[in-house]
């Protein structure tokens, strides 16, 4: 049984301390997990109120670049010239490619050069001048053509004229225009129909600097604003380009300081409740164990003081039984078995009261009278105690104390004086005990002092003294009867009547015990 209990005891044991150390880890991570869904409720919040003003810039210089090239194309001319307005600095150049060739205006001769050395880029802006859904082709990453594998799909575009003869003119109205991306390159074009197929026009966008139009607009919270093209997986949020406003990782929180003071307590109470929890925890277990030694301590104290009496009375009733003893013996013997029995009965008295003590019964008797009339008698019963056992007891009562009424337990002060005197039987070592017992009159209370003359408590005892089935060394050398329970039972009995024992002193000349009892009313 004692082995399950302790498994049981173990297994809540660990169960505890997990519990504990979980919910320390929970609040050691609480504060930032809770601040990242903060910074993200914030960055949402910002992001909101930015994308309106970054929209409608965007939407103004992308508008004034598209005007600039019209509502018609100057197909068919010898040279293409700049717009008069310019180009803005995150234009990279504005460009018309058709049947013809690709065409830049005057004066812009990087971007025609650029883009003539990216035939990739040439033919992706042929193939989206028929289709704008035409995907991106790279030929260097292609697989390689096989014309009885594979069909014909890029770099193929429409020709309605093959005359090359025949001049080039514009058969319809341009289209809307769309933009596309490849590799950190941002196209923006638009279609339009002519005698030797579809041409296309547009401009080439520098990411960075439009950019850095557009963040001086986003909201100072957001410190570490982005834009730039979309990625995998990602959605636009600034229309018609392929581009995302992103908040970055630093946000400002206006009030943080007190999130993080209200973070805090609740950090530092979680972190309490954790190591309170172990600390209970093994404050229970030391209690069990303290416990378990008492009881052992108590099984093996009552075992050793039942033992010697059983075994005296063993011997003397058979003896007496088989007429073994001489005449003069036989009274001895009665004597000897009287005293024993009553000293068994002692300790089942005390053994009883305690429990009863433990399970917060008392005895609710109550005994009223003056001093003079109650304390005589008791006292009485205490010298006898003390006489048999060659001790001698004096005592004496304060005049003050004749007529002042008591109303109390008497069988409980009995059974606490006759511990002490026990005690001071026990110990007694003088060539002539003595115990002097002293009624004085305190304020609102009787005082009972009970000295002897024995050798003293020592020092290292005395805080122990009133613990049950504390013993000294030579109790427990065997050299003393007792199970370490008359001081304890005393006490107890003392604060269950509403009075209280304790040490008055003990030195080499005595130990004075002090009882303290109401006075009635």
């Amino acid at each position: 049984m004692k082995k399950k209990l302790t498994i049981i005891l173990a297994f809540f044991s660990l169960l505890v301390i997990g519990a504990a150390l979980w919910q320390a880890h929970e609040a050691a991570t609480l504060e930032e997990r809770l601040l990242q869904i903060d910074r993200q409720t914030q960055a949402n919040r910002l992001l909101e109120l930015s994308l309106p003003r970054v929209q409608a810039e965007l939407s103004r210089l992308l508008n004034a670049e598209r005007n600039k090239l019209g509502k018609k194309p100057p197909i068919g001319l010898m040279y293409y010239h700049m717009p008069e307005e310019g180009k803005a600095d995150f234009n990279n150049g504005f460009f018309m490619l058709t049947s013809r060739g690709l065409q830049c205006p005057l004066g812009d001769e990087a971007i025609k050069q650029w883009l003539e050395n990216n035939s990739m880029i040439i033919d992706a802006i042929r193939r989206k001048a028929d289709n704008p859904n035409a995907p991106v082709f790279n030929p260097d990453k292609a697989v390689k053509f096989d014309p009885d594998v594979h069909l014909p799909v890029f770099g193929v575009y429409q020709v309605t004229d093959p005359n090359e003869e025949q001049p080039l003119k514009l058969t319809g109205t341009p289209g809307p225009f769309f933009s596309w991306f490849y590799e950190g390159l941002l196209v923006c074009q638009r279609s339009f129909p002519t005698t030797h197929g579809n041409g296309a026009d547009g401009f080439v966008i520098d990411v960075p600097k439009l950019a850095a139009h557009l963040l001086p607009l986003v909201e100072p919270g957001l410190e570490q604003p982005e834009i730039r093209l979309i990625q995998r997986g990602e959605v636009s949020n600034l229309s018609p380009l392929p581009l995302i406003l992103k908040p970055g990782n630093k946000i400002t929180l206006p009030d943080s300081g007190l999130r993080e003071q209200a973070l805090r307590g609740t950090v530092a109470s979680a972190w309490l409740i954790s190591i309170l929890s172990i600390v209970i925890l093994f404050g229970l277990l030391a209690f069990y164990a303290r416990l378990e030694r008492r009881r052992s301590d108590f099984v093996s104290a009552v075992t050793h003081e039942l033992r010697t009496p059983l075994t005296s009375f063993n011997l003397y009733t058979e003896m007496l039984r088989n007429g073994n003893l001489p005449p003069e013996k036989v009274a001895e013997y009665h004597d000897t078995l009287y005293n024993e029995s009553r000293r068994l009965g002692h300790l089942v008295e005390n053994v009883l009261s305690f429990a009863k003590l433990t399970r917060g019964k008392v005895r609710g008797r109550q005994d009223v009278g003056t001093c003079s009339k109650l304390l005589p008698e008791l006292f009485a019963k205490v010298r006898e105690r003390l006489a048999k056992a060659g001790v001698e007891c004096h005592y004496t009562l304060d005049p003050r104390t004749t007529l002042i009424t008591m109303r109390t337990d008497l069988l409980s002060v009995e059974q606490v004086l006759i511990n002490l005197a026990d005690n001071a039987i026990k110990y007694a070592e003088a060539k002539h005990p003595t115990v002097s017992i002293n009624v004085l009159q305190s304020h609102r209370t009787l005082a009972i002092r009970f000295a002897d003359n024995g050798p003293g408590i020592p020092a290292e005892l005395q805080k122990g003294l009133f613990r049950a089935f504390s013993r000294s060394a030579k109790s427990e050398s065997g050299r003393k009867p007792g199970v370490g329970l008359g001081l304890a039972l005393s006490r107890d009995l003392a604060r269950s009547i509403g009075g209280d024992l304790v040490l008055d002193k003990s030195d080499a000349a005595g130990t004075t015990f002090l009882l303290t009892l109401p006075l009635g009313e």
